[in-house]
């Protein structure tokens, strides 16, 4: 008996879109019986459902087996999706589009679908009348519709790697010691700007949303603890100096009789000369041990995830107060753990 088994999730959901919304009654009829089958009915049952000769359900079940979701589409009129392209051909994209669009003389950096469709009308003469067919192309190959992380020209991925094999190396005697604390430190800024990112906004009408911009703002010390996953977070006047010795006596506070060992970037006032003197023997601060993450790296900071995951929590709300915003700010990090963990390495 034919029977569709297994669907991947981007699958299922694809599956979904096309019987819901596609205009094409084949595409969907096919799309619908992929999801019946995958729900346990055989052909007999969907045959009858759609309405459709058994024979029929069959070819298009044991198409999808072979074919995946490349079989839906067909080259019958009013399909606007349909598949053009020979698996020869898109195993060459797949290829290419490991590749940025600049070593195909596209004067890009990344591939979007303008890049795509002049790629494929040039190197094959093919055209799809909808972008949705480009979008699965990209999807398929691994690519997914998201904001680039920024490179900063001086980093150096080798130095980076180096110095992350160091702290790797250190951190046991501080992770496996009850007597110790391990935790990642940074500090961040938050501003009474509401942030507006994209929503499901009604097509064809402009949507405006009104902010309120002003000079208000409030910069924050965490401190990420790496055994427990608890996440702290003080408020500062300023980043400096004296406010961050304020903040790490008061985090000390938390675990009496208790060292700590504090992995933070390379700020000016981490390694100033009135900090080092609290280090020493004898002053408020002399538990701490202190280790700088590599230089223009903040990504391998767990505590610069934590501060994305809380102004994640702010996108797109709209308060009356900035006392507001810091509350949800705030409470967000705090009623929660977090499993971040350093990276052994980074890929570039």
């Amino acid at each position: 008996m034919i029977q569709i088994y297994h669907l991947t999730k981007d699958e299922k959901q694809i599956l979904k879109n096309h019987y819901k919304k596609s205009g094409c009654a084949l595409l969907r009829e096919r799309a619908h019986a992929i999801l019946l089958s995958k729900q346990g009915r055989t052909a007999r049952d969907i045959a009858l459902i759609l309405m459709r000769k058994q024979d029929t359900i069959r070819q298009w079940l044991n198409d999808f087996n072979q074919k995946r979701l490349a079989s839906i589409f067909h080259k019958y009129e009013s399909n606007s999706n349909a598949s053009k392209l020979t698996p020869k051909q898109n195993k060459e994209i797949e290829k290419t589009l490991k590749t940025p669009p600049s070593d195909q003389g596209l004067p890009r950096h990344f591939w979007d679908v303008p890049a795509l469709k002049k790629y494929i009308r040039g190197e094959f003469g093919v055209v799809y009348e909808s972008d949705r067919s480009y979008h699965y192309i990209l999807k398929f190959n691994g690519l997914s519709f998201k904001l680039p992380t920024p490179f900063d020209n001086k980093r150096d991925p080798g130095q980076i790697n180096q110095r992350l094999e160091e702290i790797h190396n250190t951190l046991p005697e501080y992770l496996n010691n009850d007597g110790w604390e391990v935790m990642a430190a940074d500090e961040t800024r938050i501003v009474w700007e509401a942030e507006i990112r994209r929503a499901w906004l009604a097509r064809g009408k402009k949507t405006v949303v009104k902010v309120r911009r002003n000079n208000e703002y409030q910069n924050y010390f965490g401190a990420l603890n790496l055994k427990s996953g608890k996440a702290h977070t003080f408020k500062l006047s300023w980043q400096d100096t004296d406010e961050t010795v304020r903040v790490l006596e008061k985090l000390s506070k938390r675990y009496p009789n208790k060292k700590i060992c504090l992995i933070w970037d390379n700020a000016g006032w981490h390694k100033s000369k009135k900090l080092r003197e609290k280090l020493t023997k004898g002053q408020s601060l002399a538990h701490i041990r202190l280790i700088n993450f590599p230089p223009y790296a903040p990504d391998v900071n767990p505590e610069e995830h934590v501060w994305k995951f809380g102004k994640d929590m702010l996108a797109n709300q709209m308060t009356n107060s900035f006392k507001e915003i810091k509350i949800l700010f705030e409470q967000s990090i705090r009623n929660r753990l977090f499993n971040y963990r350093i990276p052994e390495f980074v890929l570039r």
